[in-house]
């Protein structure tokens, strides 16, 4: 197995395409022109990719900076998009334009799989069965987030503006990070009831003729999905593992009926050690390249977070700070929405710290204030 440093100087180059089964096929890309967006610089060439003989990765656009979003369309009985990219003006005539080099359209998909519930794979799931009356299947914890969206945007945004405030976030940056979010749920809509069907792990999809299993992998969403194909050695690993950008582990409140927020980063390595114990010869991922050595991924990502632990600890030694004092001096350029996804980051390494007994958390006048146990 390489090293992680070995595993970021080879796919700093471009990687060649391996064989991942029998039935994988030589990547045969169709270009379809797209618009711009506005307010961001994008790829200009959007493509369709032959995965596996019945699988193809559609890249379309987001206003996010995370850039394009790879949908994958299975072929077969029932034709299947797994995520959909969000609601957005740039990202509809894509994904139809997408569609249409595979000689479907909306109408045609039956069934759309949601990996995890956020807006930029889901978005659009809403209008897909409007025109086709697709069954939408994502793990049980996204039924509210899908079928509720409304409702749960506004329960969410009390949660978020109650952490800015306890992390100790100055009110404007805290207003900020609420409009800008506010402007992402914009990009979504919720789906019928009726149409959610609730999937969970270990449970089989058919994907063309093959059966891939679901694997809960929980981190970056409390309910986010993996798809792994053992004969083709393949998974679909959604924003799980992402080949050049360290998934973010995204805070949220309490799932209806329980009482505590999830550990977000907890969770997610957790689940790194639960894919590595797969035998994976090709991962497709949410958002850029394909994976051909997840092993040395996984590895090169449980370095990063064990650095950053030891790194936030440093920051630590001299004073009790905030989470938002802490995200200040790790990220001093995030502005409006980044802030909070900066903050998810370093409260998940605070999170770990403290179940490790490393730091010691309390309250006082609204804001928690975290110190070395070691001090």
């Amino acid at each position: 197995m390489k090293s992680p440093r070995q595993y970021e100087e080879r796919f700093s180059r471009r990687s060649n395409l391996h064989v991942a089964g029998r039935r994988l096929l030589q990547a045969k890309t169709v270009f379809v022109m797209t618009r711009l967006f506005s307010s961001f610089i994008l790829p200009p060439l959007i493509w369709r990719v032959s995965i596996l003989d019945y699988l193809h990765t559609l890249t379309v656009p987001t206003p996010f900076p995370v850039g394009p979003i790879n949908c994958y369309l299975a072929q077969g009985d029932e034709l299947t998009l797994i995520d959909t990219g969000p609601n957005h003006p740039a990202t509809l005539p894509a994904l139809r334009d997408a569609l249409s080099a595979c000689g479907r359209g909306f109408k045609d998909i039956r069934r759309i799989i949601v990996t995890h519930a956020h807006v930029d794979h889901f978005g659009l799931a809403a209008r897909i069965v409007a025109a086709s009356g697709a069954r939408v299947c994502s793990h049980a914890r996204n039924r509210w987030w899908l079928t509720d969206f409304e409702n749960e945007t506004r329960q969410r945004a009390g949660f978020y503006y109650d952490v800015f405030a306890q992390s100790g976030a100055p009110r404007p940056f805290a207003d900020a990070a609420a409009r800008g979010m506010a402007a992402v749920m914009r990009c979504a809509e919720p789906i019928p009831a009726e149409c959610f069907i609730p999937l969970e792990e270990g449970d089989l999809v058919t994907l063309g003729d093959a059966g891939w299993r679901v694997v809960y992998a929980p981190g970056h969403a409390s309910g986010l999905i993996c798809l792994y194909e053992p004969q083709a050695r393949a998974l679909i690993s959604s924003d799980h593992l992402l080949r050049d950008i360290t998934s973010n582990p995204v805070l949220e409140p309490p799932a209806r009926g329980e009482s505590e927020r999830p550990r977000a980063l907890v969770n997610y390595l957790a689940s790194l050690q639960k894919i590595a114990q797969l035998d994976v010869r090709l991962a497709l991922p949410a958002h850029g390249e394909p994976i051909y050595d997840v092993g040395a991924l996984i590895e090169a990502r449980l370095a990063f977070h064990r650095a950053r632990l030891d790194h936030m600890e440093r920051q630590l030694a001299g004073c009790g700070s905030t989470a938002y004092e802490l995200c200040h001096t790790l990220f001093p350029n995030l502005k409006s929405v980044d802030v909070f996804l900066g903050l998810s980051e370093v409260i998940g390494h605070l999170d770990l710290l403290e179940s490790a007994g490393r730091v010691r958390r309390a309250m006082s006048e609204g804001v928690v204030r975290y110190t070395p146990t070691s001090k």
